[in-house]
């Protein structure tokens, strides 16, 4: 990966100023010797951050939305990537260093999953937003202050449109809102940045000649690591949901040894609540009956048929206790899956310090689980 700002060459990017105006671009094919990981954030926080993208790491970018309407439930997710096969082996078999992905579904249930692969990739970070390029995907997106458009014209995918993103609370790190000196971790060689918790988002879409078109709550963030994603993930629970006035985003992860690390953030009516990774901030476990609802999850249990989310609101306003009532499954890995990614509707209520139960909430979520250990 190379990096220049607009006027001249710049220094590794960990040494990123606010202001300044990065572009970042990476070539298809693997490269060769140690990709360094930024996990301490100073600037840029949709930046890419490895140093190069070699066979053992991975780095991308993720938008999604879910409609708010129950009754017409669709989605849209485009994920572009970093990576190597080996460093994530979750997607088609690929050569090179530049997939993409576009997964839709449709109001009456159809599923369309296409998987694109770059001849190359250009990112342009400035402040803490991004643009990008996966230059013969037909697919780019581009962000600043009022928030993020993804546009695909993909001849090859057979996808034409627009995705938009209007943000309604602000962005965070794994354990703090945006501040520099605050660890990019939500594990242990697993970096996440949340630049789009919650959104109002548009998608207007025609997939092989029929339109997708409506308006639900829209999520942009990006994961990476300077290691291939087995090495240090058993499970983890990830998701998020507009409730009422409240926007939640959660992180539920076990490591190879059974530790458990958490991410917790709910901001109401667009200003943060709290945002940590304290211990004992939340608790995700599944439910239902029979074996989908054991913990840990293993790769031979079923799916849930939902997830609890006990949530600290802090000492004025209590906790938050949801329900997250998975009503659709959008994607699957194999026939013993080791990854889901769900549609949801959340209830939820505001248990007081003072005790009693406050008012009930409804809203909408996606969801995703990774299981990957027997």
């Amino acid at each position: 990966m190379t990096n220049a700002e607009e006027h001249g060459p710049s220094n590794h990017y960990a040494a990123a100023t606010p202001g300044r105006r990065q572009v970042f671009h990476v070539p298809s094919t693997i490269q060769t010797g140690a990709s360094i990981a930024q996990f301490e954030y100073s600037s840029q926080l949709d930046a890419p951050k490895l140093s190069t993208v070699n066979g053992s790491v991975f780095d991308w970018w993720y938008f999604d939305v879910v409609s708010a309407d129950t009754d017409n439930l669709a989605t849209a997710v485009v994920i572009l990537y970093t990576t190597s096969h080996d460093a994530f082996p979750f997607l088609d078999p690929f050569d090179g260093a530049l997939p993409a992905q576009i997964v839709v579904t449709f109001p009456n249930g159809t599923l369309v999953s296409t998987q694109l692969l770059a001849d190359s990739a250009t990112i342009i970070a400035e402040d803490d937003y991004s643009s990008g390029e996966w230059d013969g995907t037909g697919i780019k997106w581009s962000g600043q202050t009022s928030g993020y458009t993804v546009i695909i014209d993909s001849p090859i995918a057979g996808v034409k449109g627009s995705i938009t993103f209007q943000p309604v609370a602000p962005a965070h790190l794994p354990c703090a809102p945006v501040q520099a000196g605050e660890t990019l971790e939500v594990a242990p060689h697993i970096g996440w940045s949340n630049a789009i918790p919650d959104s109002k988002a548009s998608v207007n879409l025609v997939i092989n000649g029929t339109s997708l078109a409506f308006e639900g709550i829209g999520y942009h963030d990006k994961n990476w690591s300077d290691e291939p994603f087995f090495a240090h993930v058993a499970s983890w629970y990830w998701g998020h949901a507009h409730v009422g006035p409240y926007s939640l985003v959660w992180f539920d992860f076990l490591d190879l040894t059974g530790k458990e690390f958490v991410s917790a953030y709910v901001a109401q009516d667009g200003k943060i609540v709290t945002a940590t990774c304290a211990a004992d901030s939340i608790s995700v476990r599944p439910t239902g009956s029979g074996n989908g609802s054991m913990y840990p999850p293993v790769v031979s249990i079923p799916n849930p048929a939902g997830y609890h989310i006990s949530l600290d609101l802090g000492l004025e306003k209590g906790r938050m206790e949801a329900d997250v009532h998975i009503l659709g499954n959008l994607v699957e890995l194999g026939d013993s899956p080791v990854y889901g990614r769900f549609i949801a509707n959340v209830s939820a209520r505001i248990a007081s310090p003072s005790g009693g139960n406050g008012e009930e909430f409804q809203g909408m979520a996606l969801c995703e689980q990774f299981k990957l250990t027997n």
